[in-house]
């Protein structure tokens, strides 16, 4: 099941970069303001111990320096969440002197930022600022550890396209530097986080892809997994399972104790209809539950039951799904699960009460009251789609699903002319659902309406432009059949039928396959051969 936006950052969300030095251009220039600098750096002590401990993290503290370079204050403005390593750098940072700021060539009293980042590596420590790299960069542009460096520093200012542009130029001259490479994963990870660029998502997978395969103990900082399985979750959205797989699975082997990939690589394998490996991925995911946050263990357990249910054990999955609406009652998903569920089987009256309990749940979507409004049409209860519908237009006038609604209202009512003029307005706003709007509307002009008149030729109408609309949409191709079928037009009936199975075969979907069939038998009084 495809869930609405889950985030994957939890491997990012304390990205620990090295250096993060406030700095400014044009030092030692008169008239310019010029950061403090270590005069003599005493680096901070990494002791076995926390080594052994596998204890790691980020420190920044600020220093206060003084016009004649002596630190006044030293302030732990990021710590580790390890004391002794919080220490460490304390007492090195009170052991280093200082230069001090300079403003149009003054002594000045300024702060200065010092970063160490403890890794099991090794201690990324502050070796300048940007300016000082700049020109170190300048006067050797083959120095790849101060170009990355640098670039660290444009990350951590969020000045990511200045990040990406150095670390390219260095790309270009080591195309096979793993650590360079590393680093430009993470400078555009950051980037597409920021602005949810998809193409900046592609760019960091690929990044990291180069880079691992160089050097598979290379460094990122987590953040490879969590680029990959934002690329692959954004791939799954796009309804490109296949090319999301080998992203998901990427994620998971970097990451096997990350519950957010392991659930993604079960999506993934889901929307692909391998129902097996999906159902193993997913329970995986649930092992590795530390059950803190109740929305993804819902999560979880309705993609399990969603799994269940396709594979055909009704009880099981719907005994998962009401489990994951205990554990979350607030969480949509199980509610659209059953809906959707229930509705698949043709049972109304079941799916109304999760779609009820959804629009609790979510009281201002418009989609759910226009879904309750659709359900309402189908059972002829007109009074209630026409509040539905109403309640969607009053909370997004603008919703293409609000105004197929009320298309639906009147084609249900027999009322034609409202039903177009409703159509139109739906179309202008979500064109790419047009042969679906029309083909809807031809199947409830094809059924009995609340006028009692037969509106067959209408419905033909609306199944040949939903055919025109999209040639290979299978659901269009069968209302197109039922209605020739009902005007004993047996050749283009037969004919209709044969082309809503083959494009329901080529999507594997056995249902709509069986319901072609069905009609088919019905007017040759044997079975489609296709």
């Amino acid at each position: 099941m495809r869930n609405l936006q889950r985030t994957i950052l939890a491997a990012t969300a304390a990205l620990a970069l090295g250096i993060c030095v406030d700095a400014s251009a044009n030092a030692d220039t008169p008239g310019y303001f010029v950061p403090p600098k270590f005069r003599h750096q005493v680096p901070p002590v990494y002791s076995d111990a926390a080594r052994a401990a596998h204890e790691t993290g980020t420190v920044l503290i600020k220093v206060l320096v003084s016009p004649d370079g002596k630190g006044k204050t030293f302030t732990i403005f990021h710590a580790s969440g390890h004391k002794d390593l919080d220490n460490a750098v304390l007492a090195a940072v009170r052991a280093s002197t200082y230069a001090p700021g300079t403003n149009a060539g003054k002594p000045i009293m300024a702060f200065y930022d010092v970063t160490y980042r403890f890794t099991l590596q090794g201690l990324a420590q502050n070796v300048g600022s940007e300016t000082d790299l700049g020109k170190r960069l300048s006067s050797n542009r083959a120095d790849v550890n101060t170009r990355i460096e640098l670039a660290t520093i444009y990350i951590n200012k969020k000045n990511y396209a200045q990040a990406e542009s150095t670390l390219e130029s260095g790309e270009r001259m080591f195309p096979r530097n793993a650590k360079l490479l590393g680093r430009l994963g993470i400078a555009y990870f950051q980037d597409a986080s920021q602005s949810n660029d998809e193409v900046k998502y592609k760019k960091a997978a690929d990044a990291f892809d180069r880079a691992l395969a160089i050097d598979s103990h290379v460094d990122t900082a987590g953040t490879a997994a969590a680029a990959y399985g934002h690329y692959g979750f954004n791939l799954l959205r796009n309804q490109q399972a296949d090319q999301a797989l080998p992203y998901a699975q990427k994620a998971v082997a970097l990451s096997p104790k990350a519950m957010d990939f392991k659930l993604l690589l079960g999506e993934v394998e889901e929307a692909m209809q391998n129902y097996t490996a999906a159902l193993t991925d997913l329970k995986s995911a649930q092992d590795t539950d530390d059950h803190k946050n109740p929305a993804k263990s819902a999560i979880v357990l309705t993609d399990i039951g969603v799994t269940q249910l396709s594979m055909g054990n009704d009880a099981a999955g719907i005994a998962s799904i009401n489990q994951a609406e205990q554990i979350d009652g607030h969480n949509p998903q199980p509610y659209q699960a059953l809906y959707a569920y229930y509705l698949r089987k043709g049972n109304l009256a079941a799916a109304l009460a999760p779609l009820k309990q959804l629009a609790v749940v979510q009281p201002n979507n418009a989609p759910v009251q226009a879904n309750l409004g659709n359900l309402y049409v189908r059972q002829g209860n007109y009074a209630a789609a026409k509040a539905a519908f109403d309640r969607a237009v009053a909370i997004d006038p603008q919703s293409p699903d609000a105004q197929f609604g009320m298309a639906q209202l009147a084609a249900g009512q027999g009322q034609v002319a409202a039903a177009d003029s409703a159509l139109k307005k739906a179309i202008a706003a979500n064109p790419h659902d047009t042969a679906i709007y029309e083909a809807t509307l031809a199947n409830l002009f094809l059924n009995p309406t609340a006028d009692k008149a037969d509106h067959t030729p209408d419905g033909l109408r609306y199944a040949q432009e939903a055919t025109a609309a999209d040639p290979n949409y299978a659901p269009a191709w069968y209302s197109l059949a039922i209605a020739y079928a009902d005007q004993k037009k047996k050749d283009e009936t037969n004919n209709a039928l044969r082309k809503a199975y083959g494009l329901f075969k080529a999507k594997n979907d056995k249902s709509g396959m069986d319901a072609v069939n069905q009609v088919y038998k019905k007017v040759n009084g044997n079975d489609i051969s296709y």
